[in-house]
């Protein structure tokens, strides 16, 4: 049985009204001890609370105790929702319905990202309802907001169950043709969001993907997949993240950031399946976080844009006065590939007045023995399975 909690988190400025406004809490808790915060400023995860196999409970989402943090540091976006259109449009422009659409350029005044200048991030989004196991944000964008057709109303849907399974349903429907590619940007440390970069390199993932997206010289999609096998980018097994931050790291330059990849999980996509994605595990303190999305794309980073410890920059001060440097997170967006608008061979990111669109990412957390984070395979594979199976807090 959940239950939701509402408090006033702080008070901004709705950037499309220009009038202060409060921003509330949402506090969604199950019986586990489980408990996840969204503020309504981005629709934004404040806060996902969980223990680990010593009982121990940790916040592991990196944020902000206030909306002055949120502000502040929002070229980060920090556990915002993306849109209409999340990843870039080369150019500014695409062609839909045998017209060009021009949208705004926020990204080196040459093309967009993530929406706009007032993305669905920067936004204060509406509560819908509250429901017995979550909650419902609401928000309309009008015909014409950074250059898009058709007005676009858009619920997400946060819901937690006693499986300690949390769910992000997006739905949005449109009054003319357009394009909607919606995401969230949540920044993880499985060891707790004080941990640092040193609790990110601890981290062992596995991302259940073959292809990457081939990027030109200025990040944007090519049209064509890599495969991974005999790369850096394959973590179809389990591999450290430290491992590969530090192998990027002796890379010679490409066009990615550092240790910063979109995945291509699924290039036959079929919104009506949920598939697995990946398993990101934090040995020494046995927590687990198992992903399932019906999105085809996954671009996954390691906060390379935080400021640099070694360099002297000045941290970013998130929660509870911690210092945020380089690689003190990792983010998964969940989406379509970015610049699908001028891709053909992509899943088609537009939609009509009579279709609607769904993304469901569900993020399962749960809990792994620490005697089980060191064994070797052959070990486990000689231990009884109803001994050694993962408990899911």
């Amino acid at each position: 049985m959940a239950k939701v909690v509402e408090d006033i988190f702080g008070i901004a400025i709705n950037p499309l009204t220009n009038m202060a406004q409060v921003v509330r809490r949402y506090t969604i808790s199950n019986t586990n001890r489980l408990s996840i915060s969204v503020i309504q400023l981005g629709a934004s995860i404040q806060s996902i609370y969980m223990p680990d196999a010593y009982h121990n409970v940790e916040d592991v989402v990196l944020g902000f105790d206030d909306v002055a943090g949120y502000l502040q540091h929002s070229q980060s976006q920090f556990g915002c929702t993306l849109g209409r259109l999340s990843g870039q449009v080369a150019n500014g422009e695409f062609i839909m319905d045998e017209k060009r659409v021009s949208v705004t350029k926020n990204l080196n005044n040459k093309h967009q990202t993530d929406g706009g200048f007032i993305g669905f991030d920067s936004i204060i989004w509406d509560l819908d309802q509250i429901r017995p196991d979550g909650i419902t944000l609401r928000h309309i964008s009008d015909h014409g907001h950074e250059g898009y057709p058709g007005k676009l109303t858009v619920l997400i849907h946060y819901t937690i169950d006693d499986d300690n399974r949390f769910y992000i349903r997006i739905e949005a429907r449109t009054d003319r043709p357009t394009a909607v590619n919606i995401s969230n940007h949540i920044y993880f440390n499985l060891a707790g969001h004080k941990a640092g970069p040193e609790g990110i390199y601890e981290h062992r993932m596995v991302v259940e993907a073959d292809h990457i997206i081939e990027l030109n010289a200025e990040s944007l999609p090519t049209g064509k997949f890599k495969r991974v096998d005999d790369t850096i980018n394959d973590i179809r097994l389990p591999v450290f993240i430290g491992d590969r931050v530090r192998r990027f790291e002796t890379l010679p330059s490409q066009p990615t950031r550092q240790c910063e990849v979109c995945y291509a999980m699924d290039k036959e996509f079929d919104a009506n399946v949920t598939k697995f994605v990946g398993r990101f595990l934090h040995p020494p303190s046995g927590r687990l976080m198992e992903i399932y999305s019906n999105q085809p794309g996954l671009r996954f980073s390691v906060a390379n844009d935080f400021p640099k410890e070694l360099r002297g920059d000045d941290a970013i001060m998130g929660k509870q006065c911690t210092r945020y440097w380089q690689y003190s997170g990792f983010s998964l967006q969940l989406q379509k590939f970015p610049d699908s608008v001028n891709q053909l061979d992509f899943p088609t990111v537009f939609i009509l007045p009579s279709e609607n669109y769904f993304h469901e990412t569900v993020f399962r957390f749960g809990i792994q023995e620490s005697w089980k984070c060191c064994a070797e395979p052959h070990e486990l594979e000689e231990m009884d399975a109803e001994t050694v199976r993962t408990s899911y807090i």
